[in-house]
């Protein structure tokens, strides 16, 4: 054989090396981004399951709490107004201590009229006092919420009291700084808003 022949060879070789290792990634790519969309989908339709089961759950709390015996009915109206409770109170203190300055700061009342009365709107504990929105700005102060947990105490067809605890995170120029408040809340059902909330720790 001689050297011209043997060079075709090899070139040939590494012509059909390189053809095969260039099918095998794209298989192997092609396998992997099946795999990903696979698992993607098994994601989301797990999701889907998860939801329809707890929408499914939801309405037969909510069918027992109306039409419910003795016995059921009760167990029915706690879990159906420990959920009000605990919506309420995400939707009032994510207005509360969600804020990135002044500006946010000063509309933080007009946002939560919609689930609080006037009490608790006036309530310088929660809402703080506005003419010192300013420092907000000056110091770089950015308040998120991080978590809302709330308990149900006490039931009845116009009231839910219950205490709730919330936890936040204050950002400024100095790093981020946790806090934990505590409140006692009442939440009328016909008005649809907080008539009061009381904080435990200031």
């Amino acid at each position: 054989m001689n050297k011209k022949t043997l060079h075709v060879i090899l070139a040939v070789i590494t012509v059909v090396l390189c053809a095969t290792t260039i099918f095998f990634r794209v298989k192997s790519d092609q396998a992997t981004n099946n795999l990903r969309d696979s698992n993607k989908q098994v994601k989301k339709e797990k999701t889907k399951y998860e939801k329809k089961k707890s929408d499914i759950s939801n309405n037969i709390y909510y069918y027992i709490s109306k039409n419910g015996d003795e016995k059921t009915k009760p167990i029915g109206q706690q879990y159906v107004n420990s959920e009000l409770l605990d919506t309420a109170s995400n939707k009032l203190f994510g207005f509360v201590f969600n804020y990135s300055n002044s500006d946010d700061y000063r509309k933080r009342k007009d946002l939560a009229s919609s689930i609080a009365t006037n009490d608790v709107l006036n309530n310088k504990t929660i809402f703080g006092d506005v003419k010192g929105a300013n420092v907000i700005d000056s110091l770089g102060l950015k308040s998120s919420l991080d978590s809302v947990t709330s308990y149900l105490n006490a039931q009845d067809n116009n009231s839910i009291k219950g205490i709730v605890i919330v936890k936040y995170v204050i950002n400024s120029s100095s790093g981020a700084k946790e806090g934990t408040k505590t409140y006692n809340v009442i939440y009328d059902k016909s008005q649809g808003k907080f008539s009061k909330v009381d904080s435990i720790n200031n």
